[in-house]
């Protein structure tokens, strides 16, 4: 019995092949399903039988069209169903009522091998082949097999995790840094606080702006853009002062305010606070020249009132964006990289689909987003001061119910995002129009990550509009969110594939796949809100060299990582983990 066991575990188990499919093979030749090619449809993200867009497919028994798997028959094209759950095996019944061949029928809608004798899926190499053929000569313009290109390796393949290995200079590099640089004097070289931890003062009801600029200064891809002088300020107002001078005159009729508006940078205004931040000095550090300048650019925003953190990120992004595209004088793209170093950072994009309970016609459309915004689930029970008592002691138990994304009645960032992208069945006064039927039709809506940034911000809705009341309120339910999370199973690829099955064709529907690594994040900066609605009060945890740090305006002090756990987070930053690089050991100086 040893023996059995060691081999089973050494060589692959392949499953025992139909023996349907191998009589129909012997009967129809070696290639019996290359003449399928052509009756194949490729739709996005899969491939399904072709047929007039008009026609609603209809099992030939009982006219059941959407409650039910479809299967035509590849002998008699004859189309009946198989339901399990409702008790419907009419392919079945086909199968067993003709003759000898009529077993293997195709999924109309997937494009899949099913026997109806022994009623499962089937696989055949050959029948695989068809539909890869049909898929890449719908890619190419003419279609014929001399055009049809190669798909990419990295496509059909997973990648190759690549382990980060830390640099250390060689004898050669070292004599080049040390004769052509020199360290960075501070005054408070001796603190055991990272470099680039400095407050912030607080310039009046100013701390939803000190949160979300402490989050963005340690942001590694935004810090790296402006400590590499990728954006000079210097060069930027110098180019900026000479298209100005150009518009004088026309400004000037205007009362001056396109020129000032036009001077106003906030990329600069940015890069000079990376300056100052991470010069040495730990004194706080008043943050008014881009205050003002916000000011300009959000004018119903400006004044001493205290505002929204994640209004005021979202403000400042297209802020800085907006100055790129004036002076680039073509408008970005907002999602694709070709756009400013924000969007470049922030920017995903989202996936919707609306599909027609009808017919099954699916109309899908893309957006771009730079956050997303996540309704807390329903309450479970318990009140939330009773779950964040409970998740100051038992922080083992909060572990083992984020992995599952299930709570003992409290919500977590998982689960949210696994309610975001559930499909919902539309109200009767939001009916679809579908393009097939021709009339408004109920249907299922389901959003899906299409493309994922290489920095997600998770924004909780906790401040409730009721319209009907005329009155506002803050939902004060504790949340869960992991330091590490694989967004995986909310990307499209993920979404489609448990939707319609395994045969998903990447390089078609999905252009800009995410690989296996890009799609585990860690978090790094929690913005938290404490107190009221209209009196209330943001605090900026940081994760430094595995460290966690309490940003209070100008009060920068370490913290426990279960007080960060046991925060009322507002709006989360996590970075792509392949960017967020274990930290080692200080070493002394040789």
């Amino acid at each position: 019995m040893s023996s059995n066991i060691n081999r089973s575990s050494s060589e692959p188990i392949s499953p025992p092949p139909c023996l349907h499919l191998t009589e129909f093979r012997s009967r129809n030749g070696s290639h019996p399903f290359r003449a399928l090619q052509d009756c194949l449809r490729v739709k996005p993200g899969r491939a399904s039988i072709r047929r007039d867009p008009h026609e609603v497919p209809r099992c030939s028994d009982c006219g059941e069209s959407a409650t039910s798997r479809l299967y035509a028959c590849i002998t008699c094209a004859t189309v009946s169903c198989h339901a399990p759950s409702g008790g419907l095996y009419h392919a079945a019944a086909h199968a067993t009522a003709m003759s000898a061949g009529h077993e293997i029928a195709v999924d109309v809608d997937r494009a899949e091998l099913f026997c109806c004798a022994c009623r499962d899926q089937i696989y055949d190499r050959d029948f695989d082949a068809a539909v890869v053929l049909a898929q890449t000569s719908a890619s190419t313009l003419g279609g014929g097999p001399s055009t049809i290109p190669s798909p990419r390796p990295e496509n059909l393949r997973k990648r190759r995790r690549v382990d980060y290995r830390p640099w250390s200079p060689d004898q050669h590099e070292r004599f080049l840094m040390g004769s052509g640089s020199s360290p960075l004097d501070s005054d408070n070289s001796s603190s055991d606080l990272p470099r680039g931890l400095r407050g912030l003062n607080n310039l009046g009801n100013t701390c939803f702006m000190n949160s979300v600029l402490q989050a963005l200064l340690h942001t590694p891809p935004l810090r790296n853009y402006f400590l590499s002088d990728k954006h000079n300020r210097y060069f930027c107002q110098k180019n900026g002062n000479a298209g100005n001078a150009e518009k004088r005159t026309a400004n000037d009729r205007d009362g001056g305010n396109g020129n000032r508006n036009s001077r106003v940078c906030l990329a600069c205004d940015l890069d000079a606070m990376f300056s100052a931040v991470f010069s040495g000095d730990r004194k706080p550090y008043s943050p008014a020249k881009f205050l003002y300048s916000w000011w300009q650019h959000a004018a119903n925003l400006s004044g001493y009132e205290q505002q929204d953190a994640h209004e005021f990120f979202i403000s400042m992004l297209d802020g800085i964006c907006e100055k790129v595209e004036r002076d680039r004088r073509k408008p970005h793209s907002q999602g694709s990289g070709d756009c400013c170093i924000a969007h470049r950072v922030f920017s995903g994009i989202l996936r919707s689909d609306v599909m027609c309970l009808a017919c099954g016609f699916t109309s899908t459309t893309y957006d771009p987003c730079v956050d997303i915004s996540l309704d807390l689930e329903p309450n479970q029970g318990g009140s939330s001061k009773i779950a964040t008592t409970t998740s100051k002691n038992s922080c083992a138990g909060e572990s083992d119910c984020m992995k599952t994304g299930q709570t003992c009645g409290t919500s977590t960032l998982r689960g949210c995002l696994e309610q975001f992208t559930r499909a919902e069945k539309l109200g009767s006064d939001q009916k679809f129009f579908c393009q097939q039927c021709q009339v408004r039709q109920e249907s299922l809506k389901q959003m899906s990550i299409r493309k994922l940034p290489l920095v997600s911000c998770f924004h909780i809705k906790r401040f409730e509009h009721s319209s009907t009341r005329k009155m506002s309120r803050k939902v004060d339910r504790y949340l869960q969110f992991p330091l590490s999370l694989d967004m995986s199973p909310y990307l499209s690829s993920s979404i489609l594939r448990s939707r319609f099955g395994n045969r998903i064709f990447p390089f078609d529907d999905e252009p800009d796949a995410t690989s296996e690594l890009a799609s585990e994040f860690e978090l790094f900066a929690v913005v938290t809100h404490s107190g009221k609605l209209d009196a209330g009060h943001y605090v900026t945890y940081l994760r430094l060299s595995n460290q966690w740090y309490k940003c209070d305006d100008a009060w920068i002090t370490q913290v426990d990582e279960n007080i960060v756990r046991a925060a009322q987070g507002y709006m989360m930053f996590y970075v792509q983990k392949m960017l967020h690089y274990k930290a080692t050991e200080r070493q002394g100086a040789s």
